[in-house]
C-alpha cells in the first residue's frame, strides 16, 4: 500500500528524471506539497519524509494548520485567489504568495508585510489559457503589472505562476508552459530580472520542468486523491451568511465539499455578493428558494431573529435536519417553532473562524445516527466537537468554551499591559503574550499529563514563576475564574428562559 513517504520518494525521482532530461539539475526545482484539504497528520508525515515546502489555498484552513504545526520549520506558500480582506493575514503568515493578479492586492501585501519579517516573495498569476473560470492576469498585461509591483517595498517579485487548462495532450502542455517561459524571458530582457516559474502539477509537472519550471506544485501524487469524488451527496443550506456561517462554508469547501452543494439565504445584497465572490456558492434572498433541495438547514442568524425565521421555515421543510448555531435557543423551543423535532443545537466559539473551534452539540432524541453524522460533518469543518447527552450541559459549554476565548483575550491583555509597563513596545508586548499563550496551549494539547503537572514543572522553588503564582493565589485568581465561569453558565440559563418564552 502506498504511503505518503513512498509517494514523495516517487515524485522526487520523477522530478529528478525530468530535470536531467531537460539538461537541468534536480536541485534547481523546488517540490511544493499542495496540502489543502489534507490533514495535519498527513502533513507531519510528509515533513518527516523531508518535505519542508507546503502550499495552501484556503486561508482559514491554513491558519489552523500553522497553529497545529508551529513546532515545525515549514515554509508556507499561499496559492489561492486573494480577497482584499485576507491580505493582512496572508502578509503576516506566509513566505510566498503565488496568485497576485492585481496591483491593489500587491500594494496591500506590501503595506501589511511586517518589517520584522523577510520580504514577501511574490509571483504574478498569468491566465495563459484565457479561461473565464480562472484567476490571473492576461499575458499582454503582465509587463505593466510587473513594472508596478517591482517598485513596492517589503515584497520581492520573483516570477510567474500559471495553471493552464488541463489536458492530456503532452504537446499542448509544453506549448502552454513554453509561452509562460517566453513571457518571463521578455520581462528579464526589459530589466525586470525574475528567477521563478511556478508551474506544473501532479498531471503535468514533467512538461513544466522541461520548459523551465523552478517550482512544481504537487498534491494528489503525494497525499492521494482528495475527497471530492467520495463526498456524500449532501446539500446544505445556511440561513444567514455572517462570520460563523462563512467560517463553516470555508471549512466545508476545504474538506472537499463542492460549492454547488451549498446555498445561503442572505437578505443583504452586499452579503450575497460577498458570499458568491468569496466562495462561489449560490446566495439567494428568499427562504423557499434556498431551502429547496437541501438535506441540512443550518440556522446561523441572531437569537433574536430565530423565532421569526423558524416560523417562516416550518412550512417549507419536510424531513430536513435543522442545525442551529444560534446562542441560547433551546432545541425544544426551536422544534416547537418549526413543527419538527429533527433538531441539532450547537454552540461553537470564535476560534472556529480559523478552523480551531470547539463546538458543543446536542441532538433531540428523534435525530437518527446518520443525521448526527451529517451534523458532525458540518460542525467538524471548523474544529473539534463535543456531543452531549443532556442539553443543560450546553449552558456549561457556553461558559467554558463559548465565552472562554474572551477569558483568554482578557489574560493576554493583562500580560501585554505588564510587558509594556516593563518597557516593551505595544507590538513586542503583543507578540510575547500571544506567542506564550499559543505555545502553552499547544504544549498542553500535545501532552498526556495533567495541566497542573505542566505548571509545576515551570515553577522552580523560590523562582520567578513561583512568586508570580503566589500573588495570583493571594488574590484568589483561580477561584475568581471558576466563579466567573459559573456566572456565565447561569446567564446562559437565564437567556434560554427568556428567549424560549417567545411564541
Amino acid at each position: 500500500m502506498a504511503t505518503i513517504a513512498s509517494n514523495l520518494q516517487a515524485v522526487r525521482a520523477a522530478v529528478a528524471q525530468a530535470a536531467v532530461l531537460a539538461g537541468r539539475k534536480a536541485e534547481d526545482v523546488i517540490l511544493l506539497a499542495v496540502s489543502k484539504t489534507f490533514s495535519v497528520g498527513a502533513m507531519r508525515e510528509a515533513f518527516q519524509s523531508g518535505q519542508t515546502h507546503f502550499a495552501e489555498s484556503y486561508l482559514q484552513e491554513a491558519l489552523g494548520k500553522m497553529a497545529a504545526l508551529a513546532d515545525l520549520p515549514i515554509e508556507w506558500h499561499f496559492i489561492g485567489p486573494i480577497q482584499s480582506n485576507k491580505t493582512r493575514a496572508i502578509a503576516e503568515n506566509f513566505a510566498w504568495v503565488h496568485g497576485v493578479d492585481r496591483l491593489k492586492i500587491a500594494e496591500r501585501l506590501s503595506q501589511q508585510r511586517p518589517t520584522r519579517l523577510p520580504p514577501l516573495q511574490l509571483c504574478l498569476q498569468v491566465n495563459i489559457s484565457n479561461e473565464a473560470s480562472k484567476s490571473g492576469i492576461a499575458p499582454d498585461e503582465v509587463v505593466e503589472l510587473a513594472r508596478e509591483v517591482a517598485r513596492l517595498p517589503n515584497v520581492v517579485l520573483r516570477g510567474l505562476m500559471v495553471i493552464p487548462a488541463p489536458t492530456d495532450d503532452i504537446s499542448a502542455q509544453h506549448a502552454a508552459f513554453s509561452a509562460v517561459r517566453a513571457l518571463r524571458d521578455r520581462l528579464n530582457a526589459q530589466g525586470m530580472p525574475m528567477d521563478t516559474l511556478s508551474m506544473g502539477m501532479s498531471h503535468d509537472f514533467e512538461a513544466a520542468i522541461a520548459e523551465g519550471a523552478t517550482i512544481v506544485r504537487v498534491g494528489t501524487a503525494i497525499f492521494g486523491n482528495r475527497a471530492y469524488s467520495t463526498r456524500k451527496n449532501m446539500n446544505i443550506c445556511f440561513i444567514g451568511g455572517g462570520n460563523m456561517a462563512s467560517a463553516l462554508i470555508g471549512g466545508l469547501l476545504g474538506k472537499g465539499y463542492e460549492a454547488a452543494q451549498i446555498s445561503v439565504v442572505e437578505i443583504a445584497a452586499e452579503g450575497r455578493a460577498r458570499l458568491e465572490r468569496e466562495f462561489a456558492v449560490r446566495a439567494v434572498e428568499g427562504l423557499a428558494e434556498g431551502v429547496t433541495g437541501s438535506d441540512i438547514v443550518v440556522l446561523a442568524v441572531k437569537p433574536q431573529q430565530l423565532h421569526e425565521v423558524a416560523t417562516a421555515l416550518g412550512p417549507l421543510i419536510s424531513g430536513q435536519l435543522i442545525v442551529s448555531i444560534a446562542a441560547g435557543i433551546r432545541a425544544c423551543d426551536l422544534a416547537r417553532w418549526l413543527g419538527s423535532e429533527l433538531v441539532v443545537r450547537a454552540m461553537p466559539n470564535t476560534p472556529a473562524l480559523i478552523r480551531s473551534g470547539m463546538t458543543g452539540v446536542y441532538a433531540l432524541p428523534v435525530v437518527s445516527q446518520a443525521q448526527r453524522e451529517q451534523a458532525q460533518a458540518v460542525l467538524a469543518a471548523v474544529g473539534d466537537t463535543l456531543w452531549l447527552q443532556d442539553e443543560k450541559m450546553l449552558d456549561a459549554v457556553t461558559a467554558i468554551s463559548g465565552s472562554g476565548p474572551a477569558y483568554v483575550f482578557y489574560f493576554i491583555e493583562a500580560l501585554q499591559r505588564a510587558a509594556m509597563e516593563m518597557g516593551f513596545t505595544a507590538d513586542e508586548a503583543r507578540r510575547l503574550s500571544v506567542s506564550t499563550f499559543l505555545g502553552g496551549s499547544l504544549l498542553a494539547a500535545a501532552s498526556s499529563e495533567e495541566v497542573s503537572l505542566l505548571r509545576e514543572r515551570v515553577t522552580s522553588k523560590n523562582g520567578t514563576t513561583e512568586r508570580a503564582l503566589k500573588i495570583m493565589a493571594e488574590h484568589q485568581v483561580a477561584g475568581h475564574i471558576v466563579q466567573a465561569a459559573h456566572a456565565a453558565a447561569a446567564r446562559s440559563r437565564e437567556l434560554g428562559d427568556e428567549l424560549g418564552q417567545v411564541g
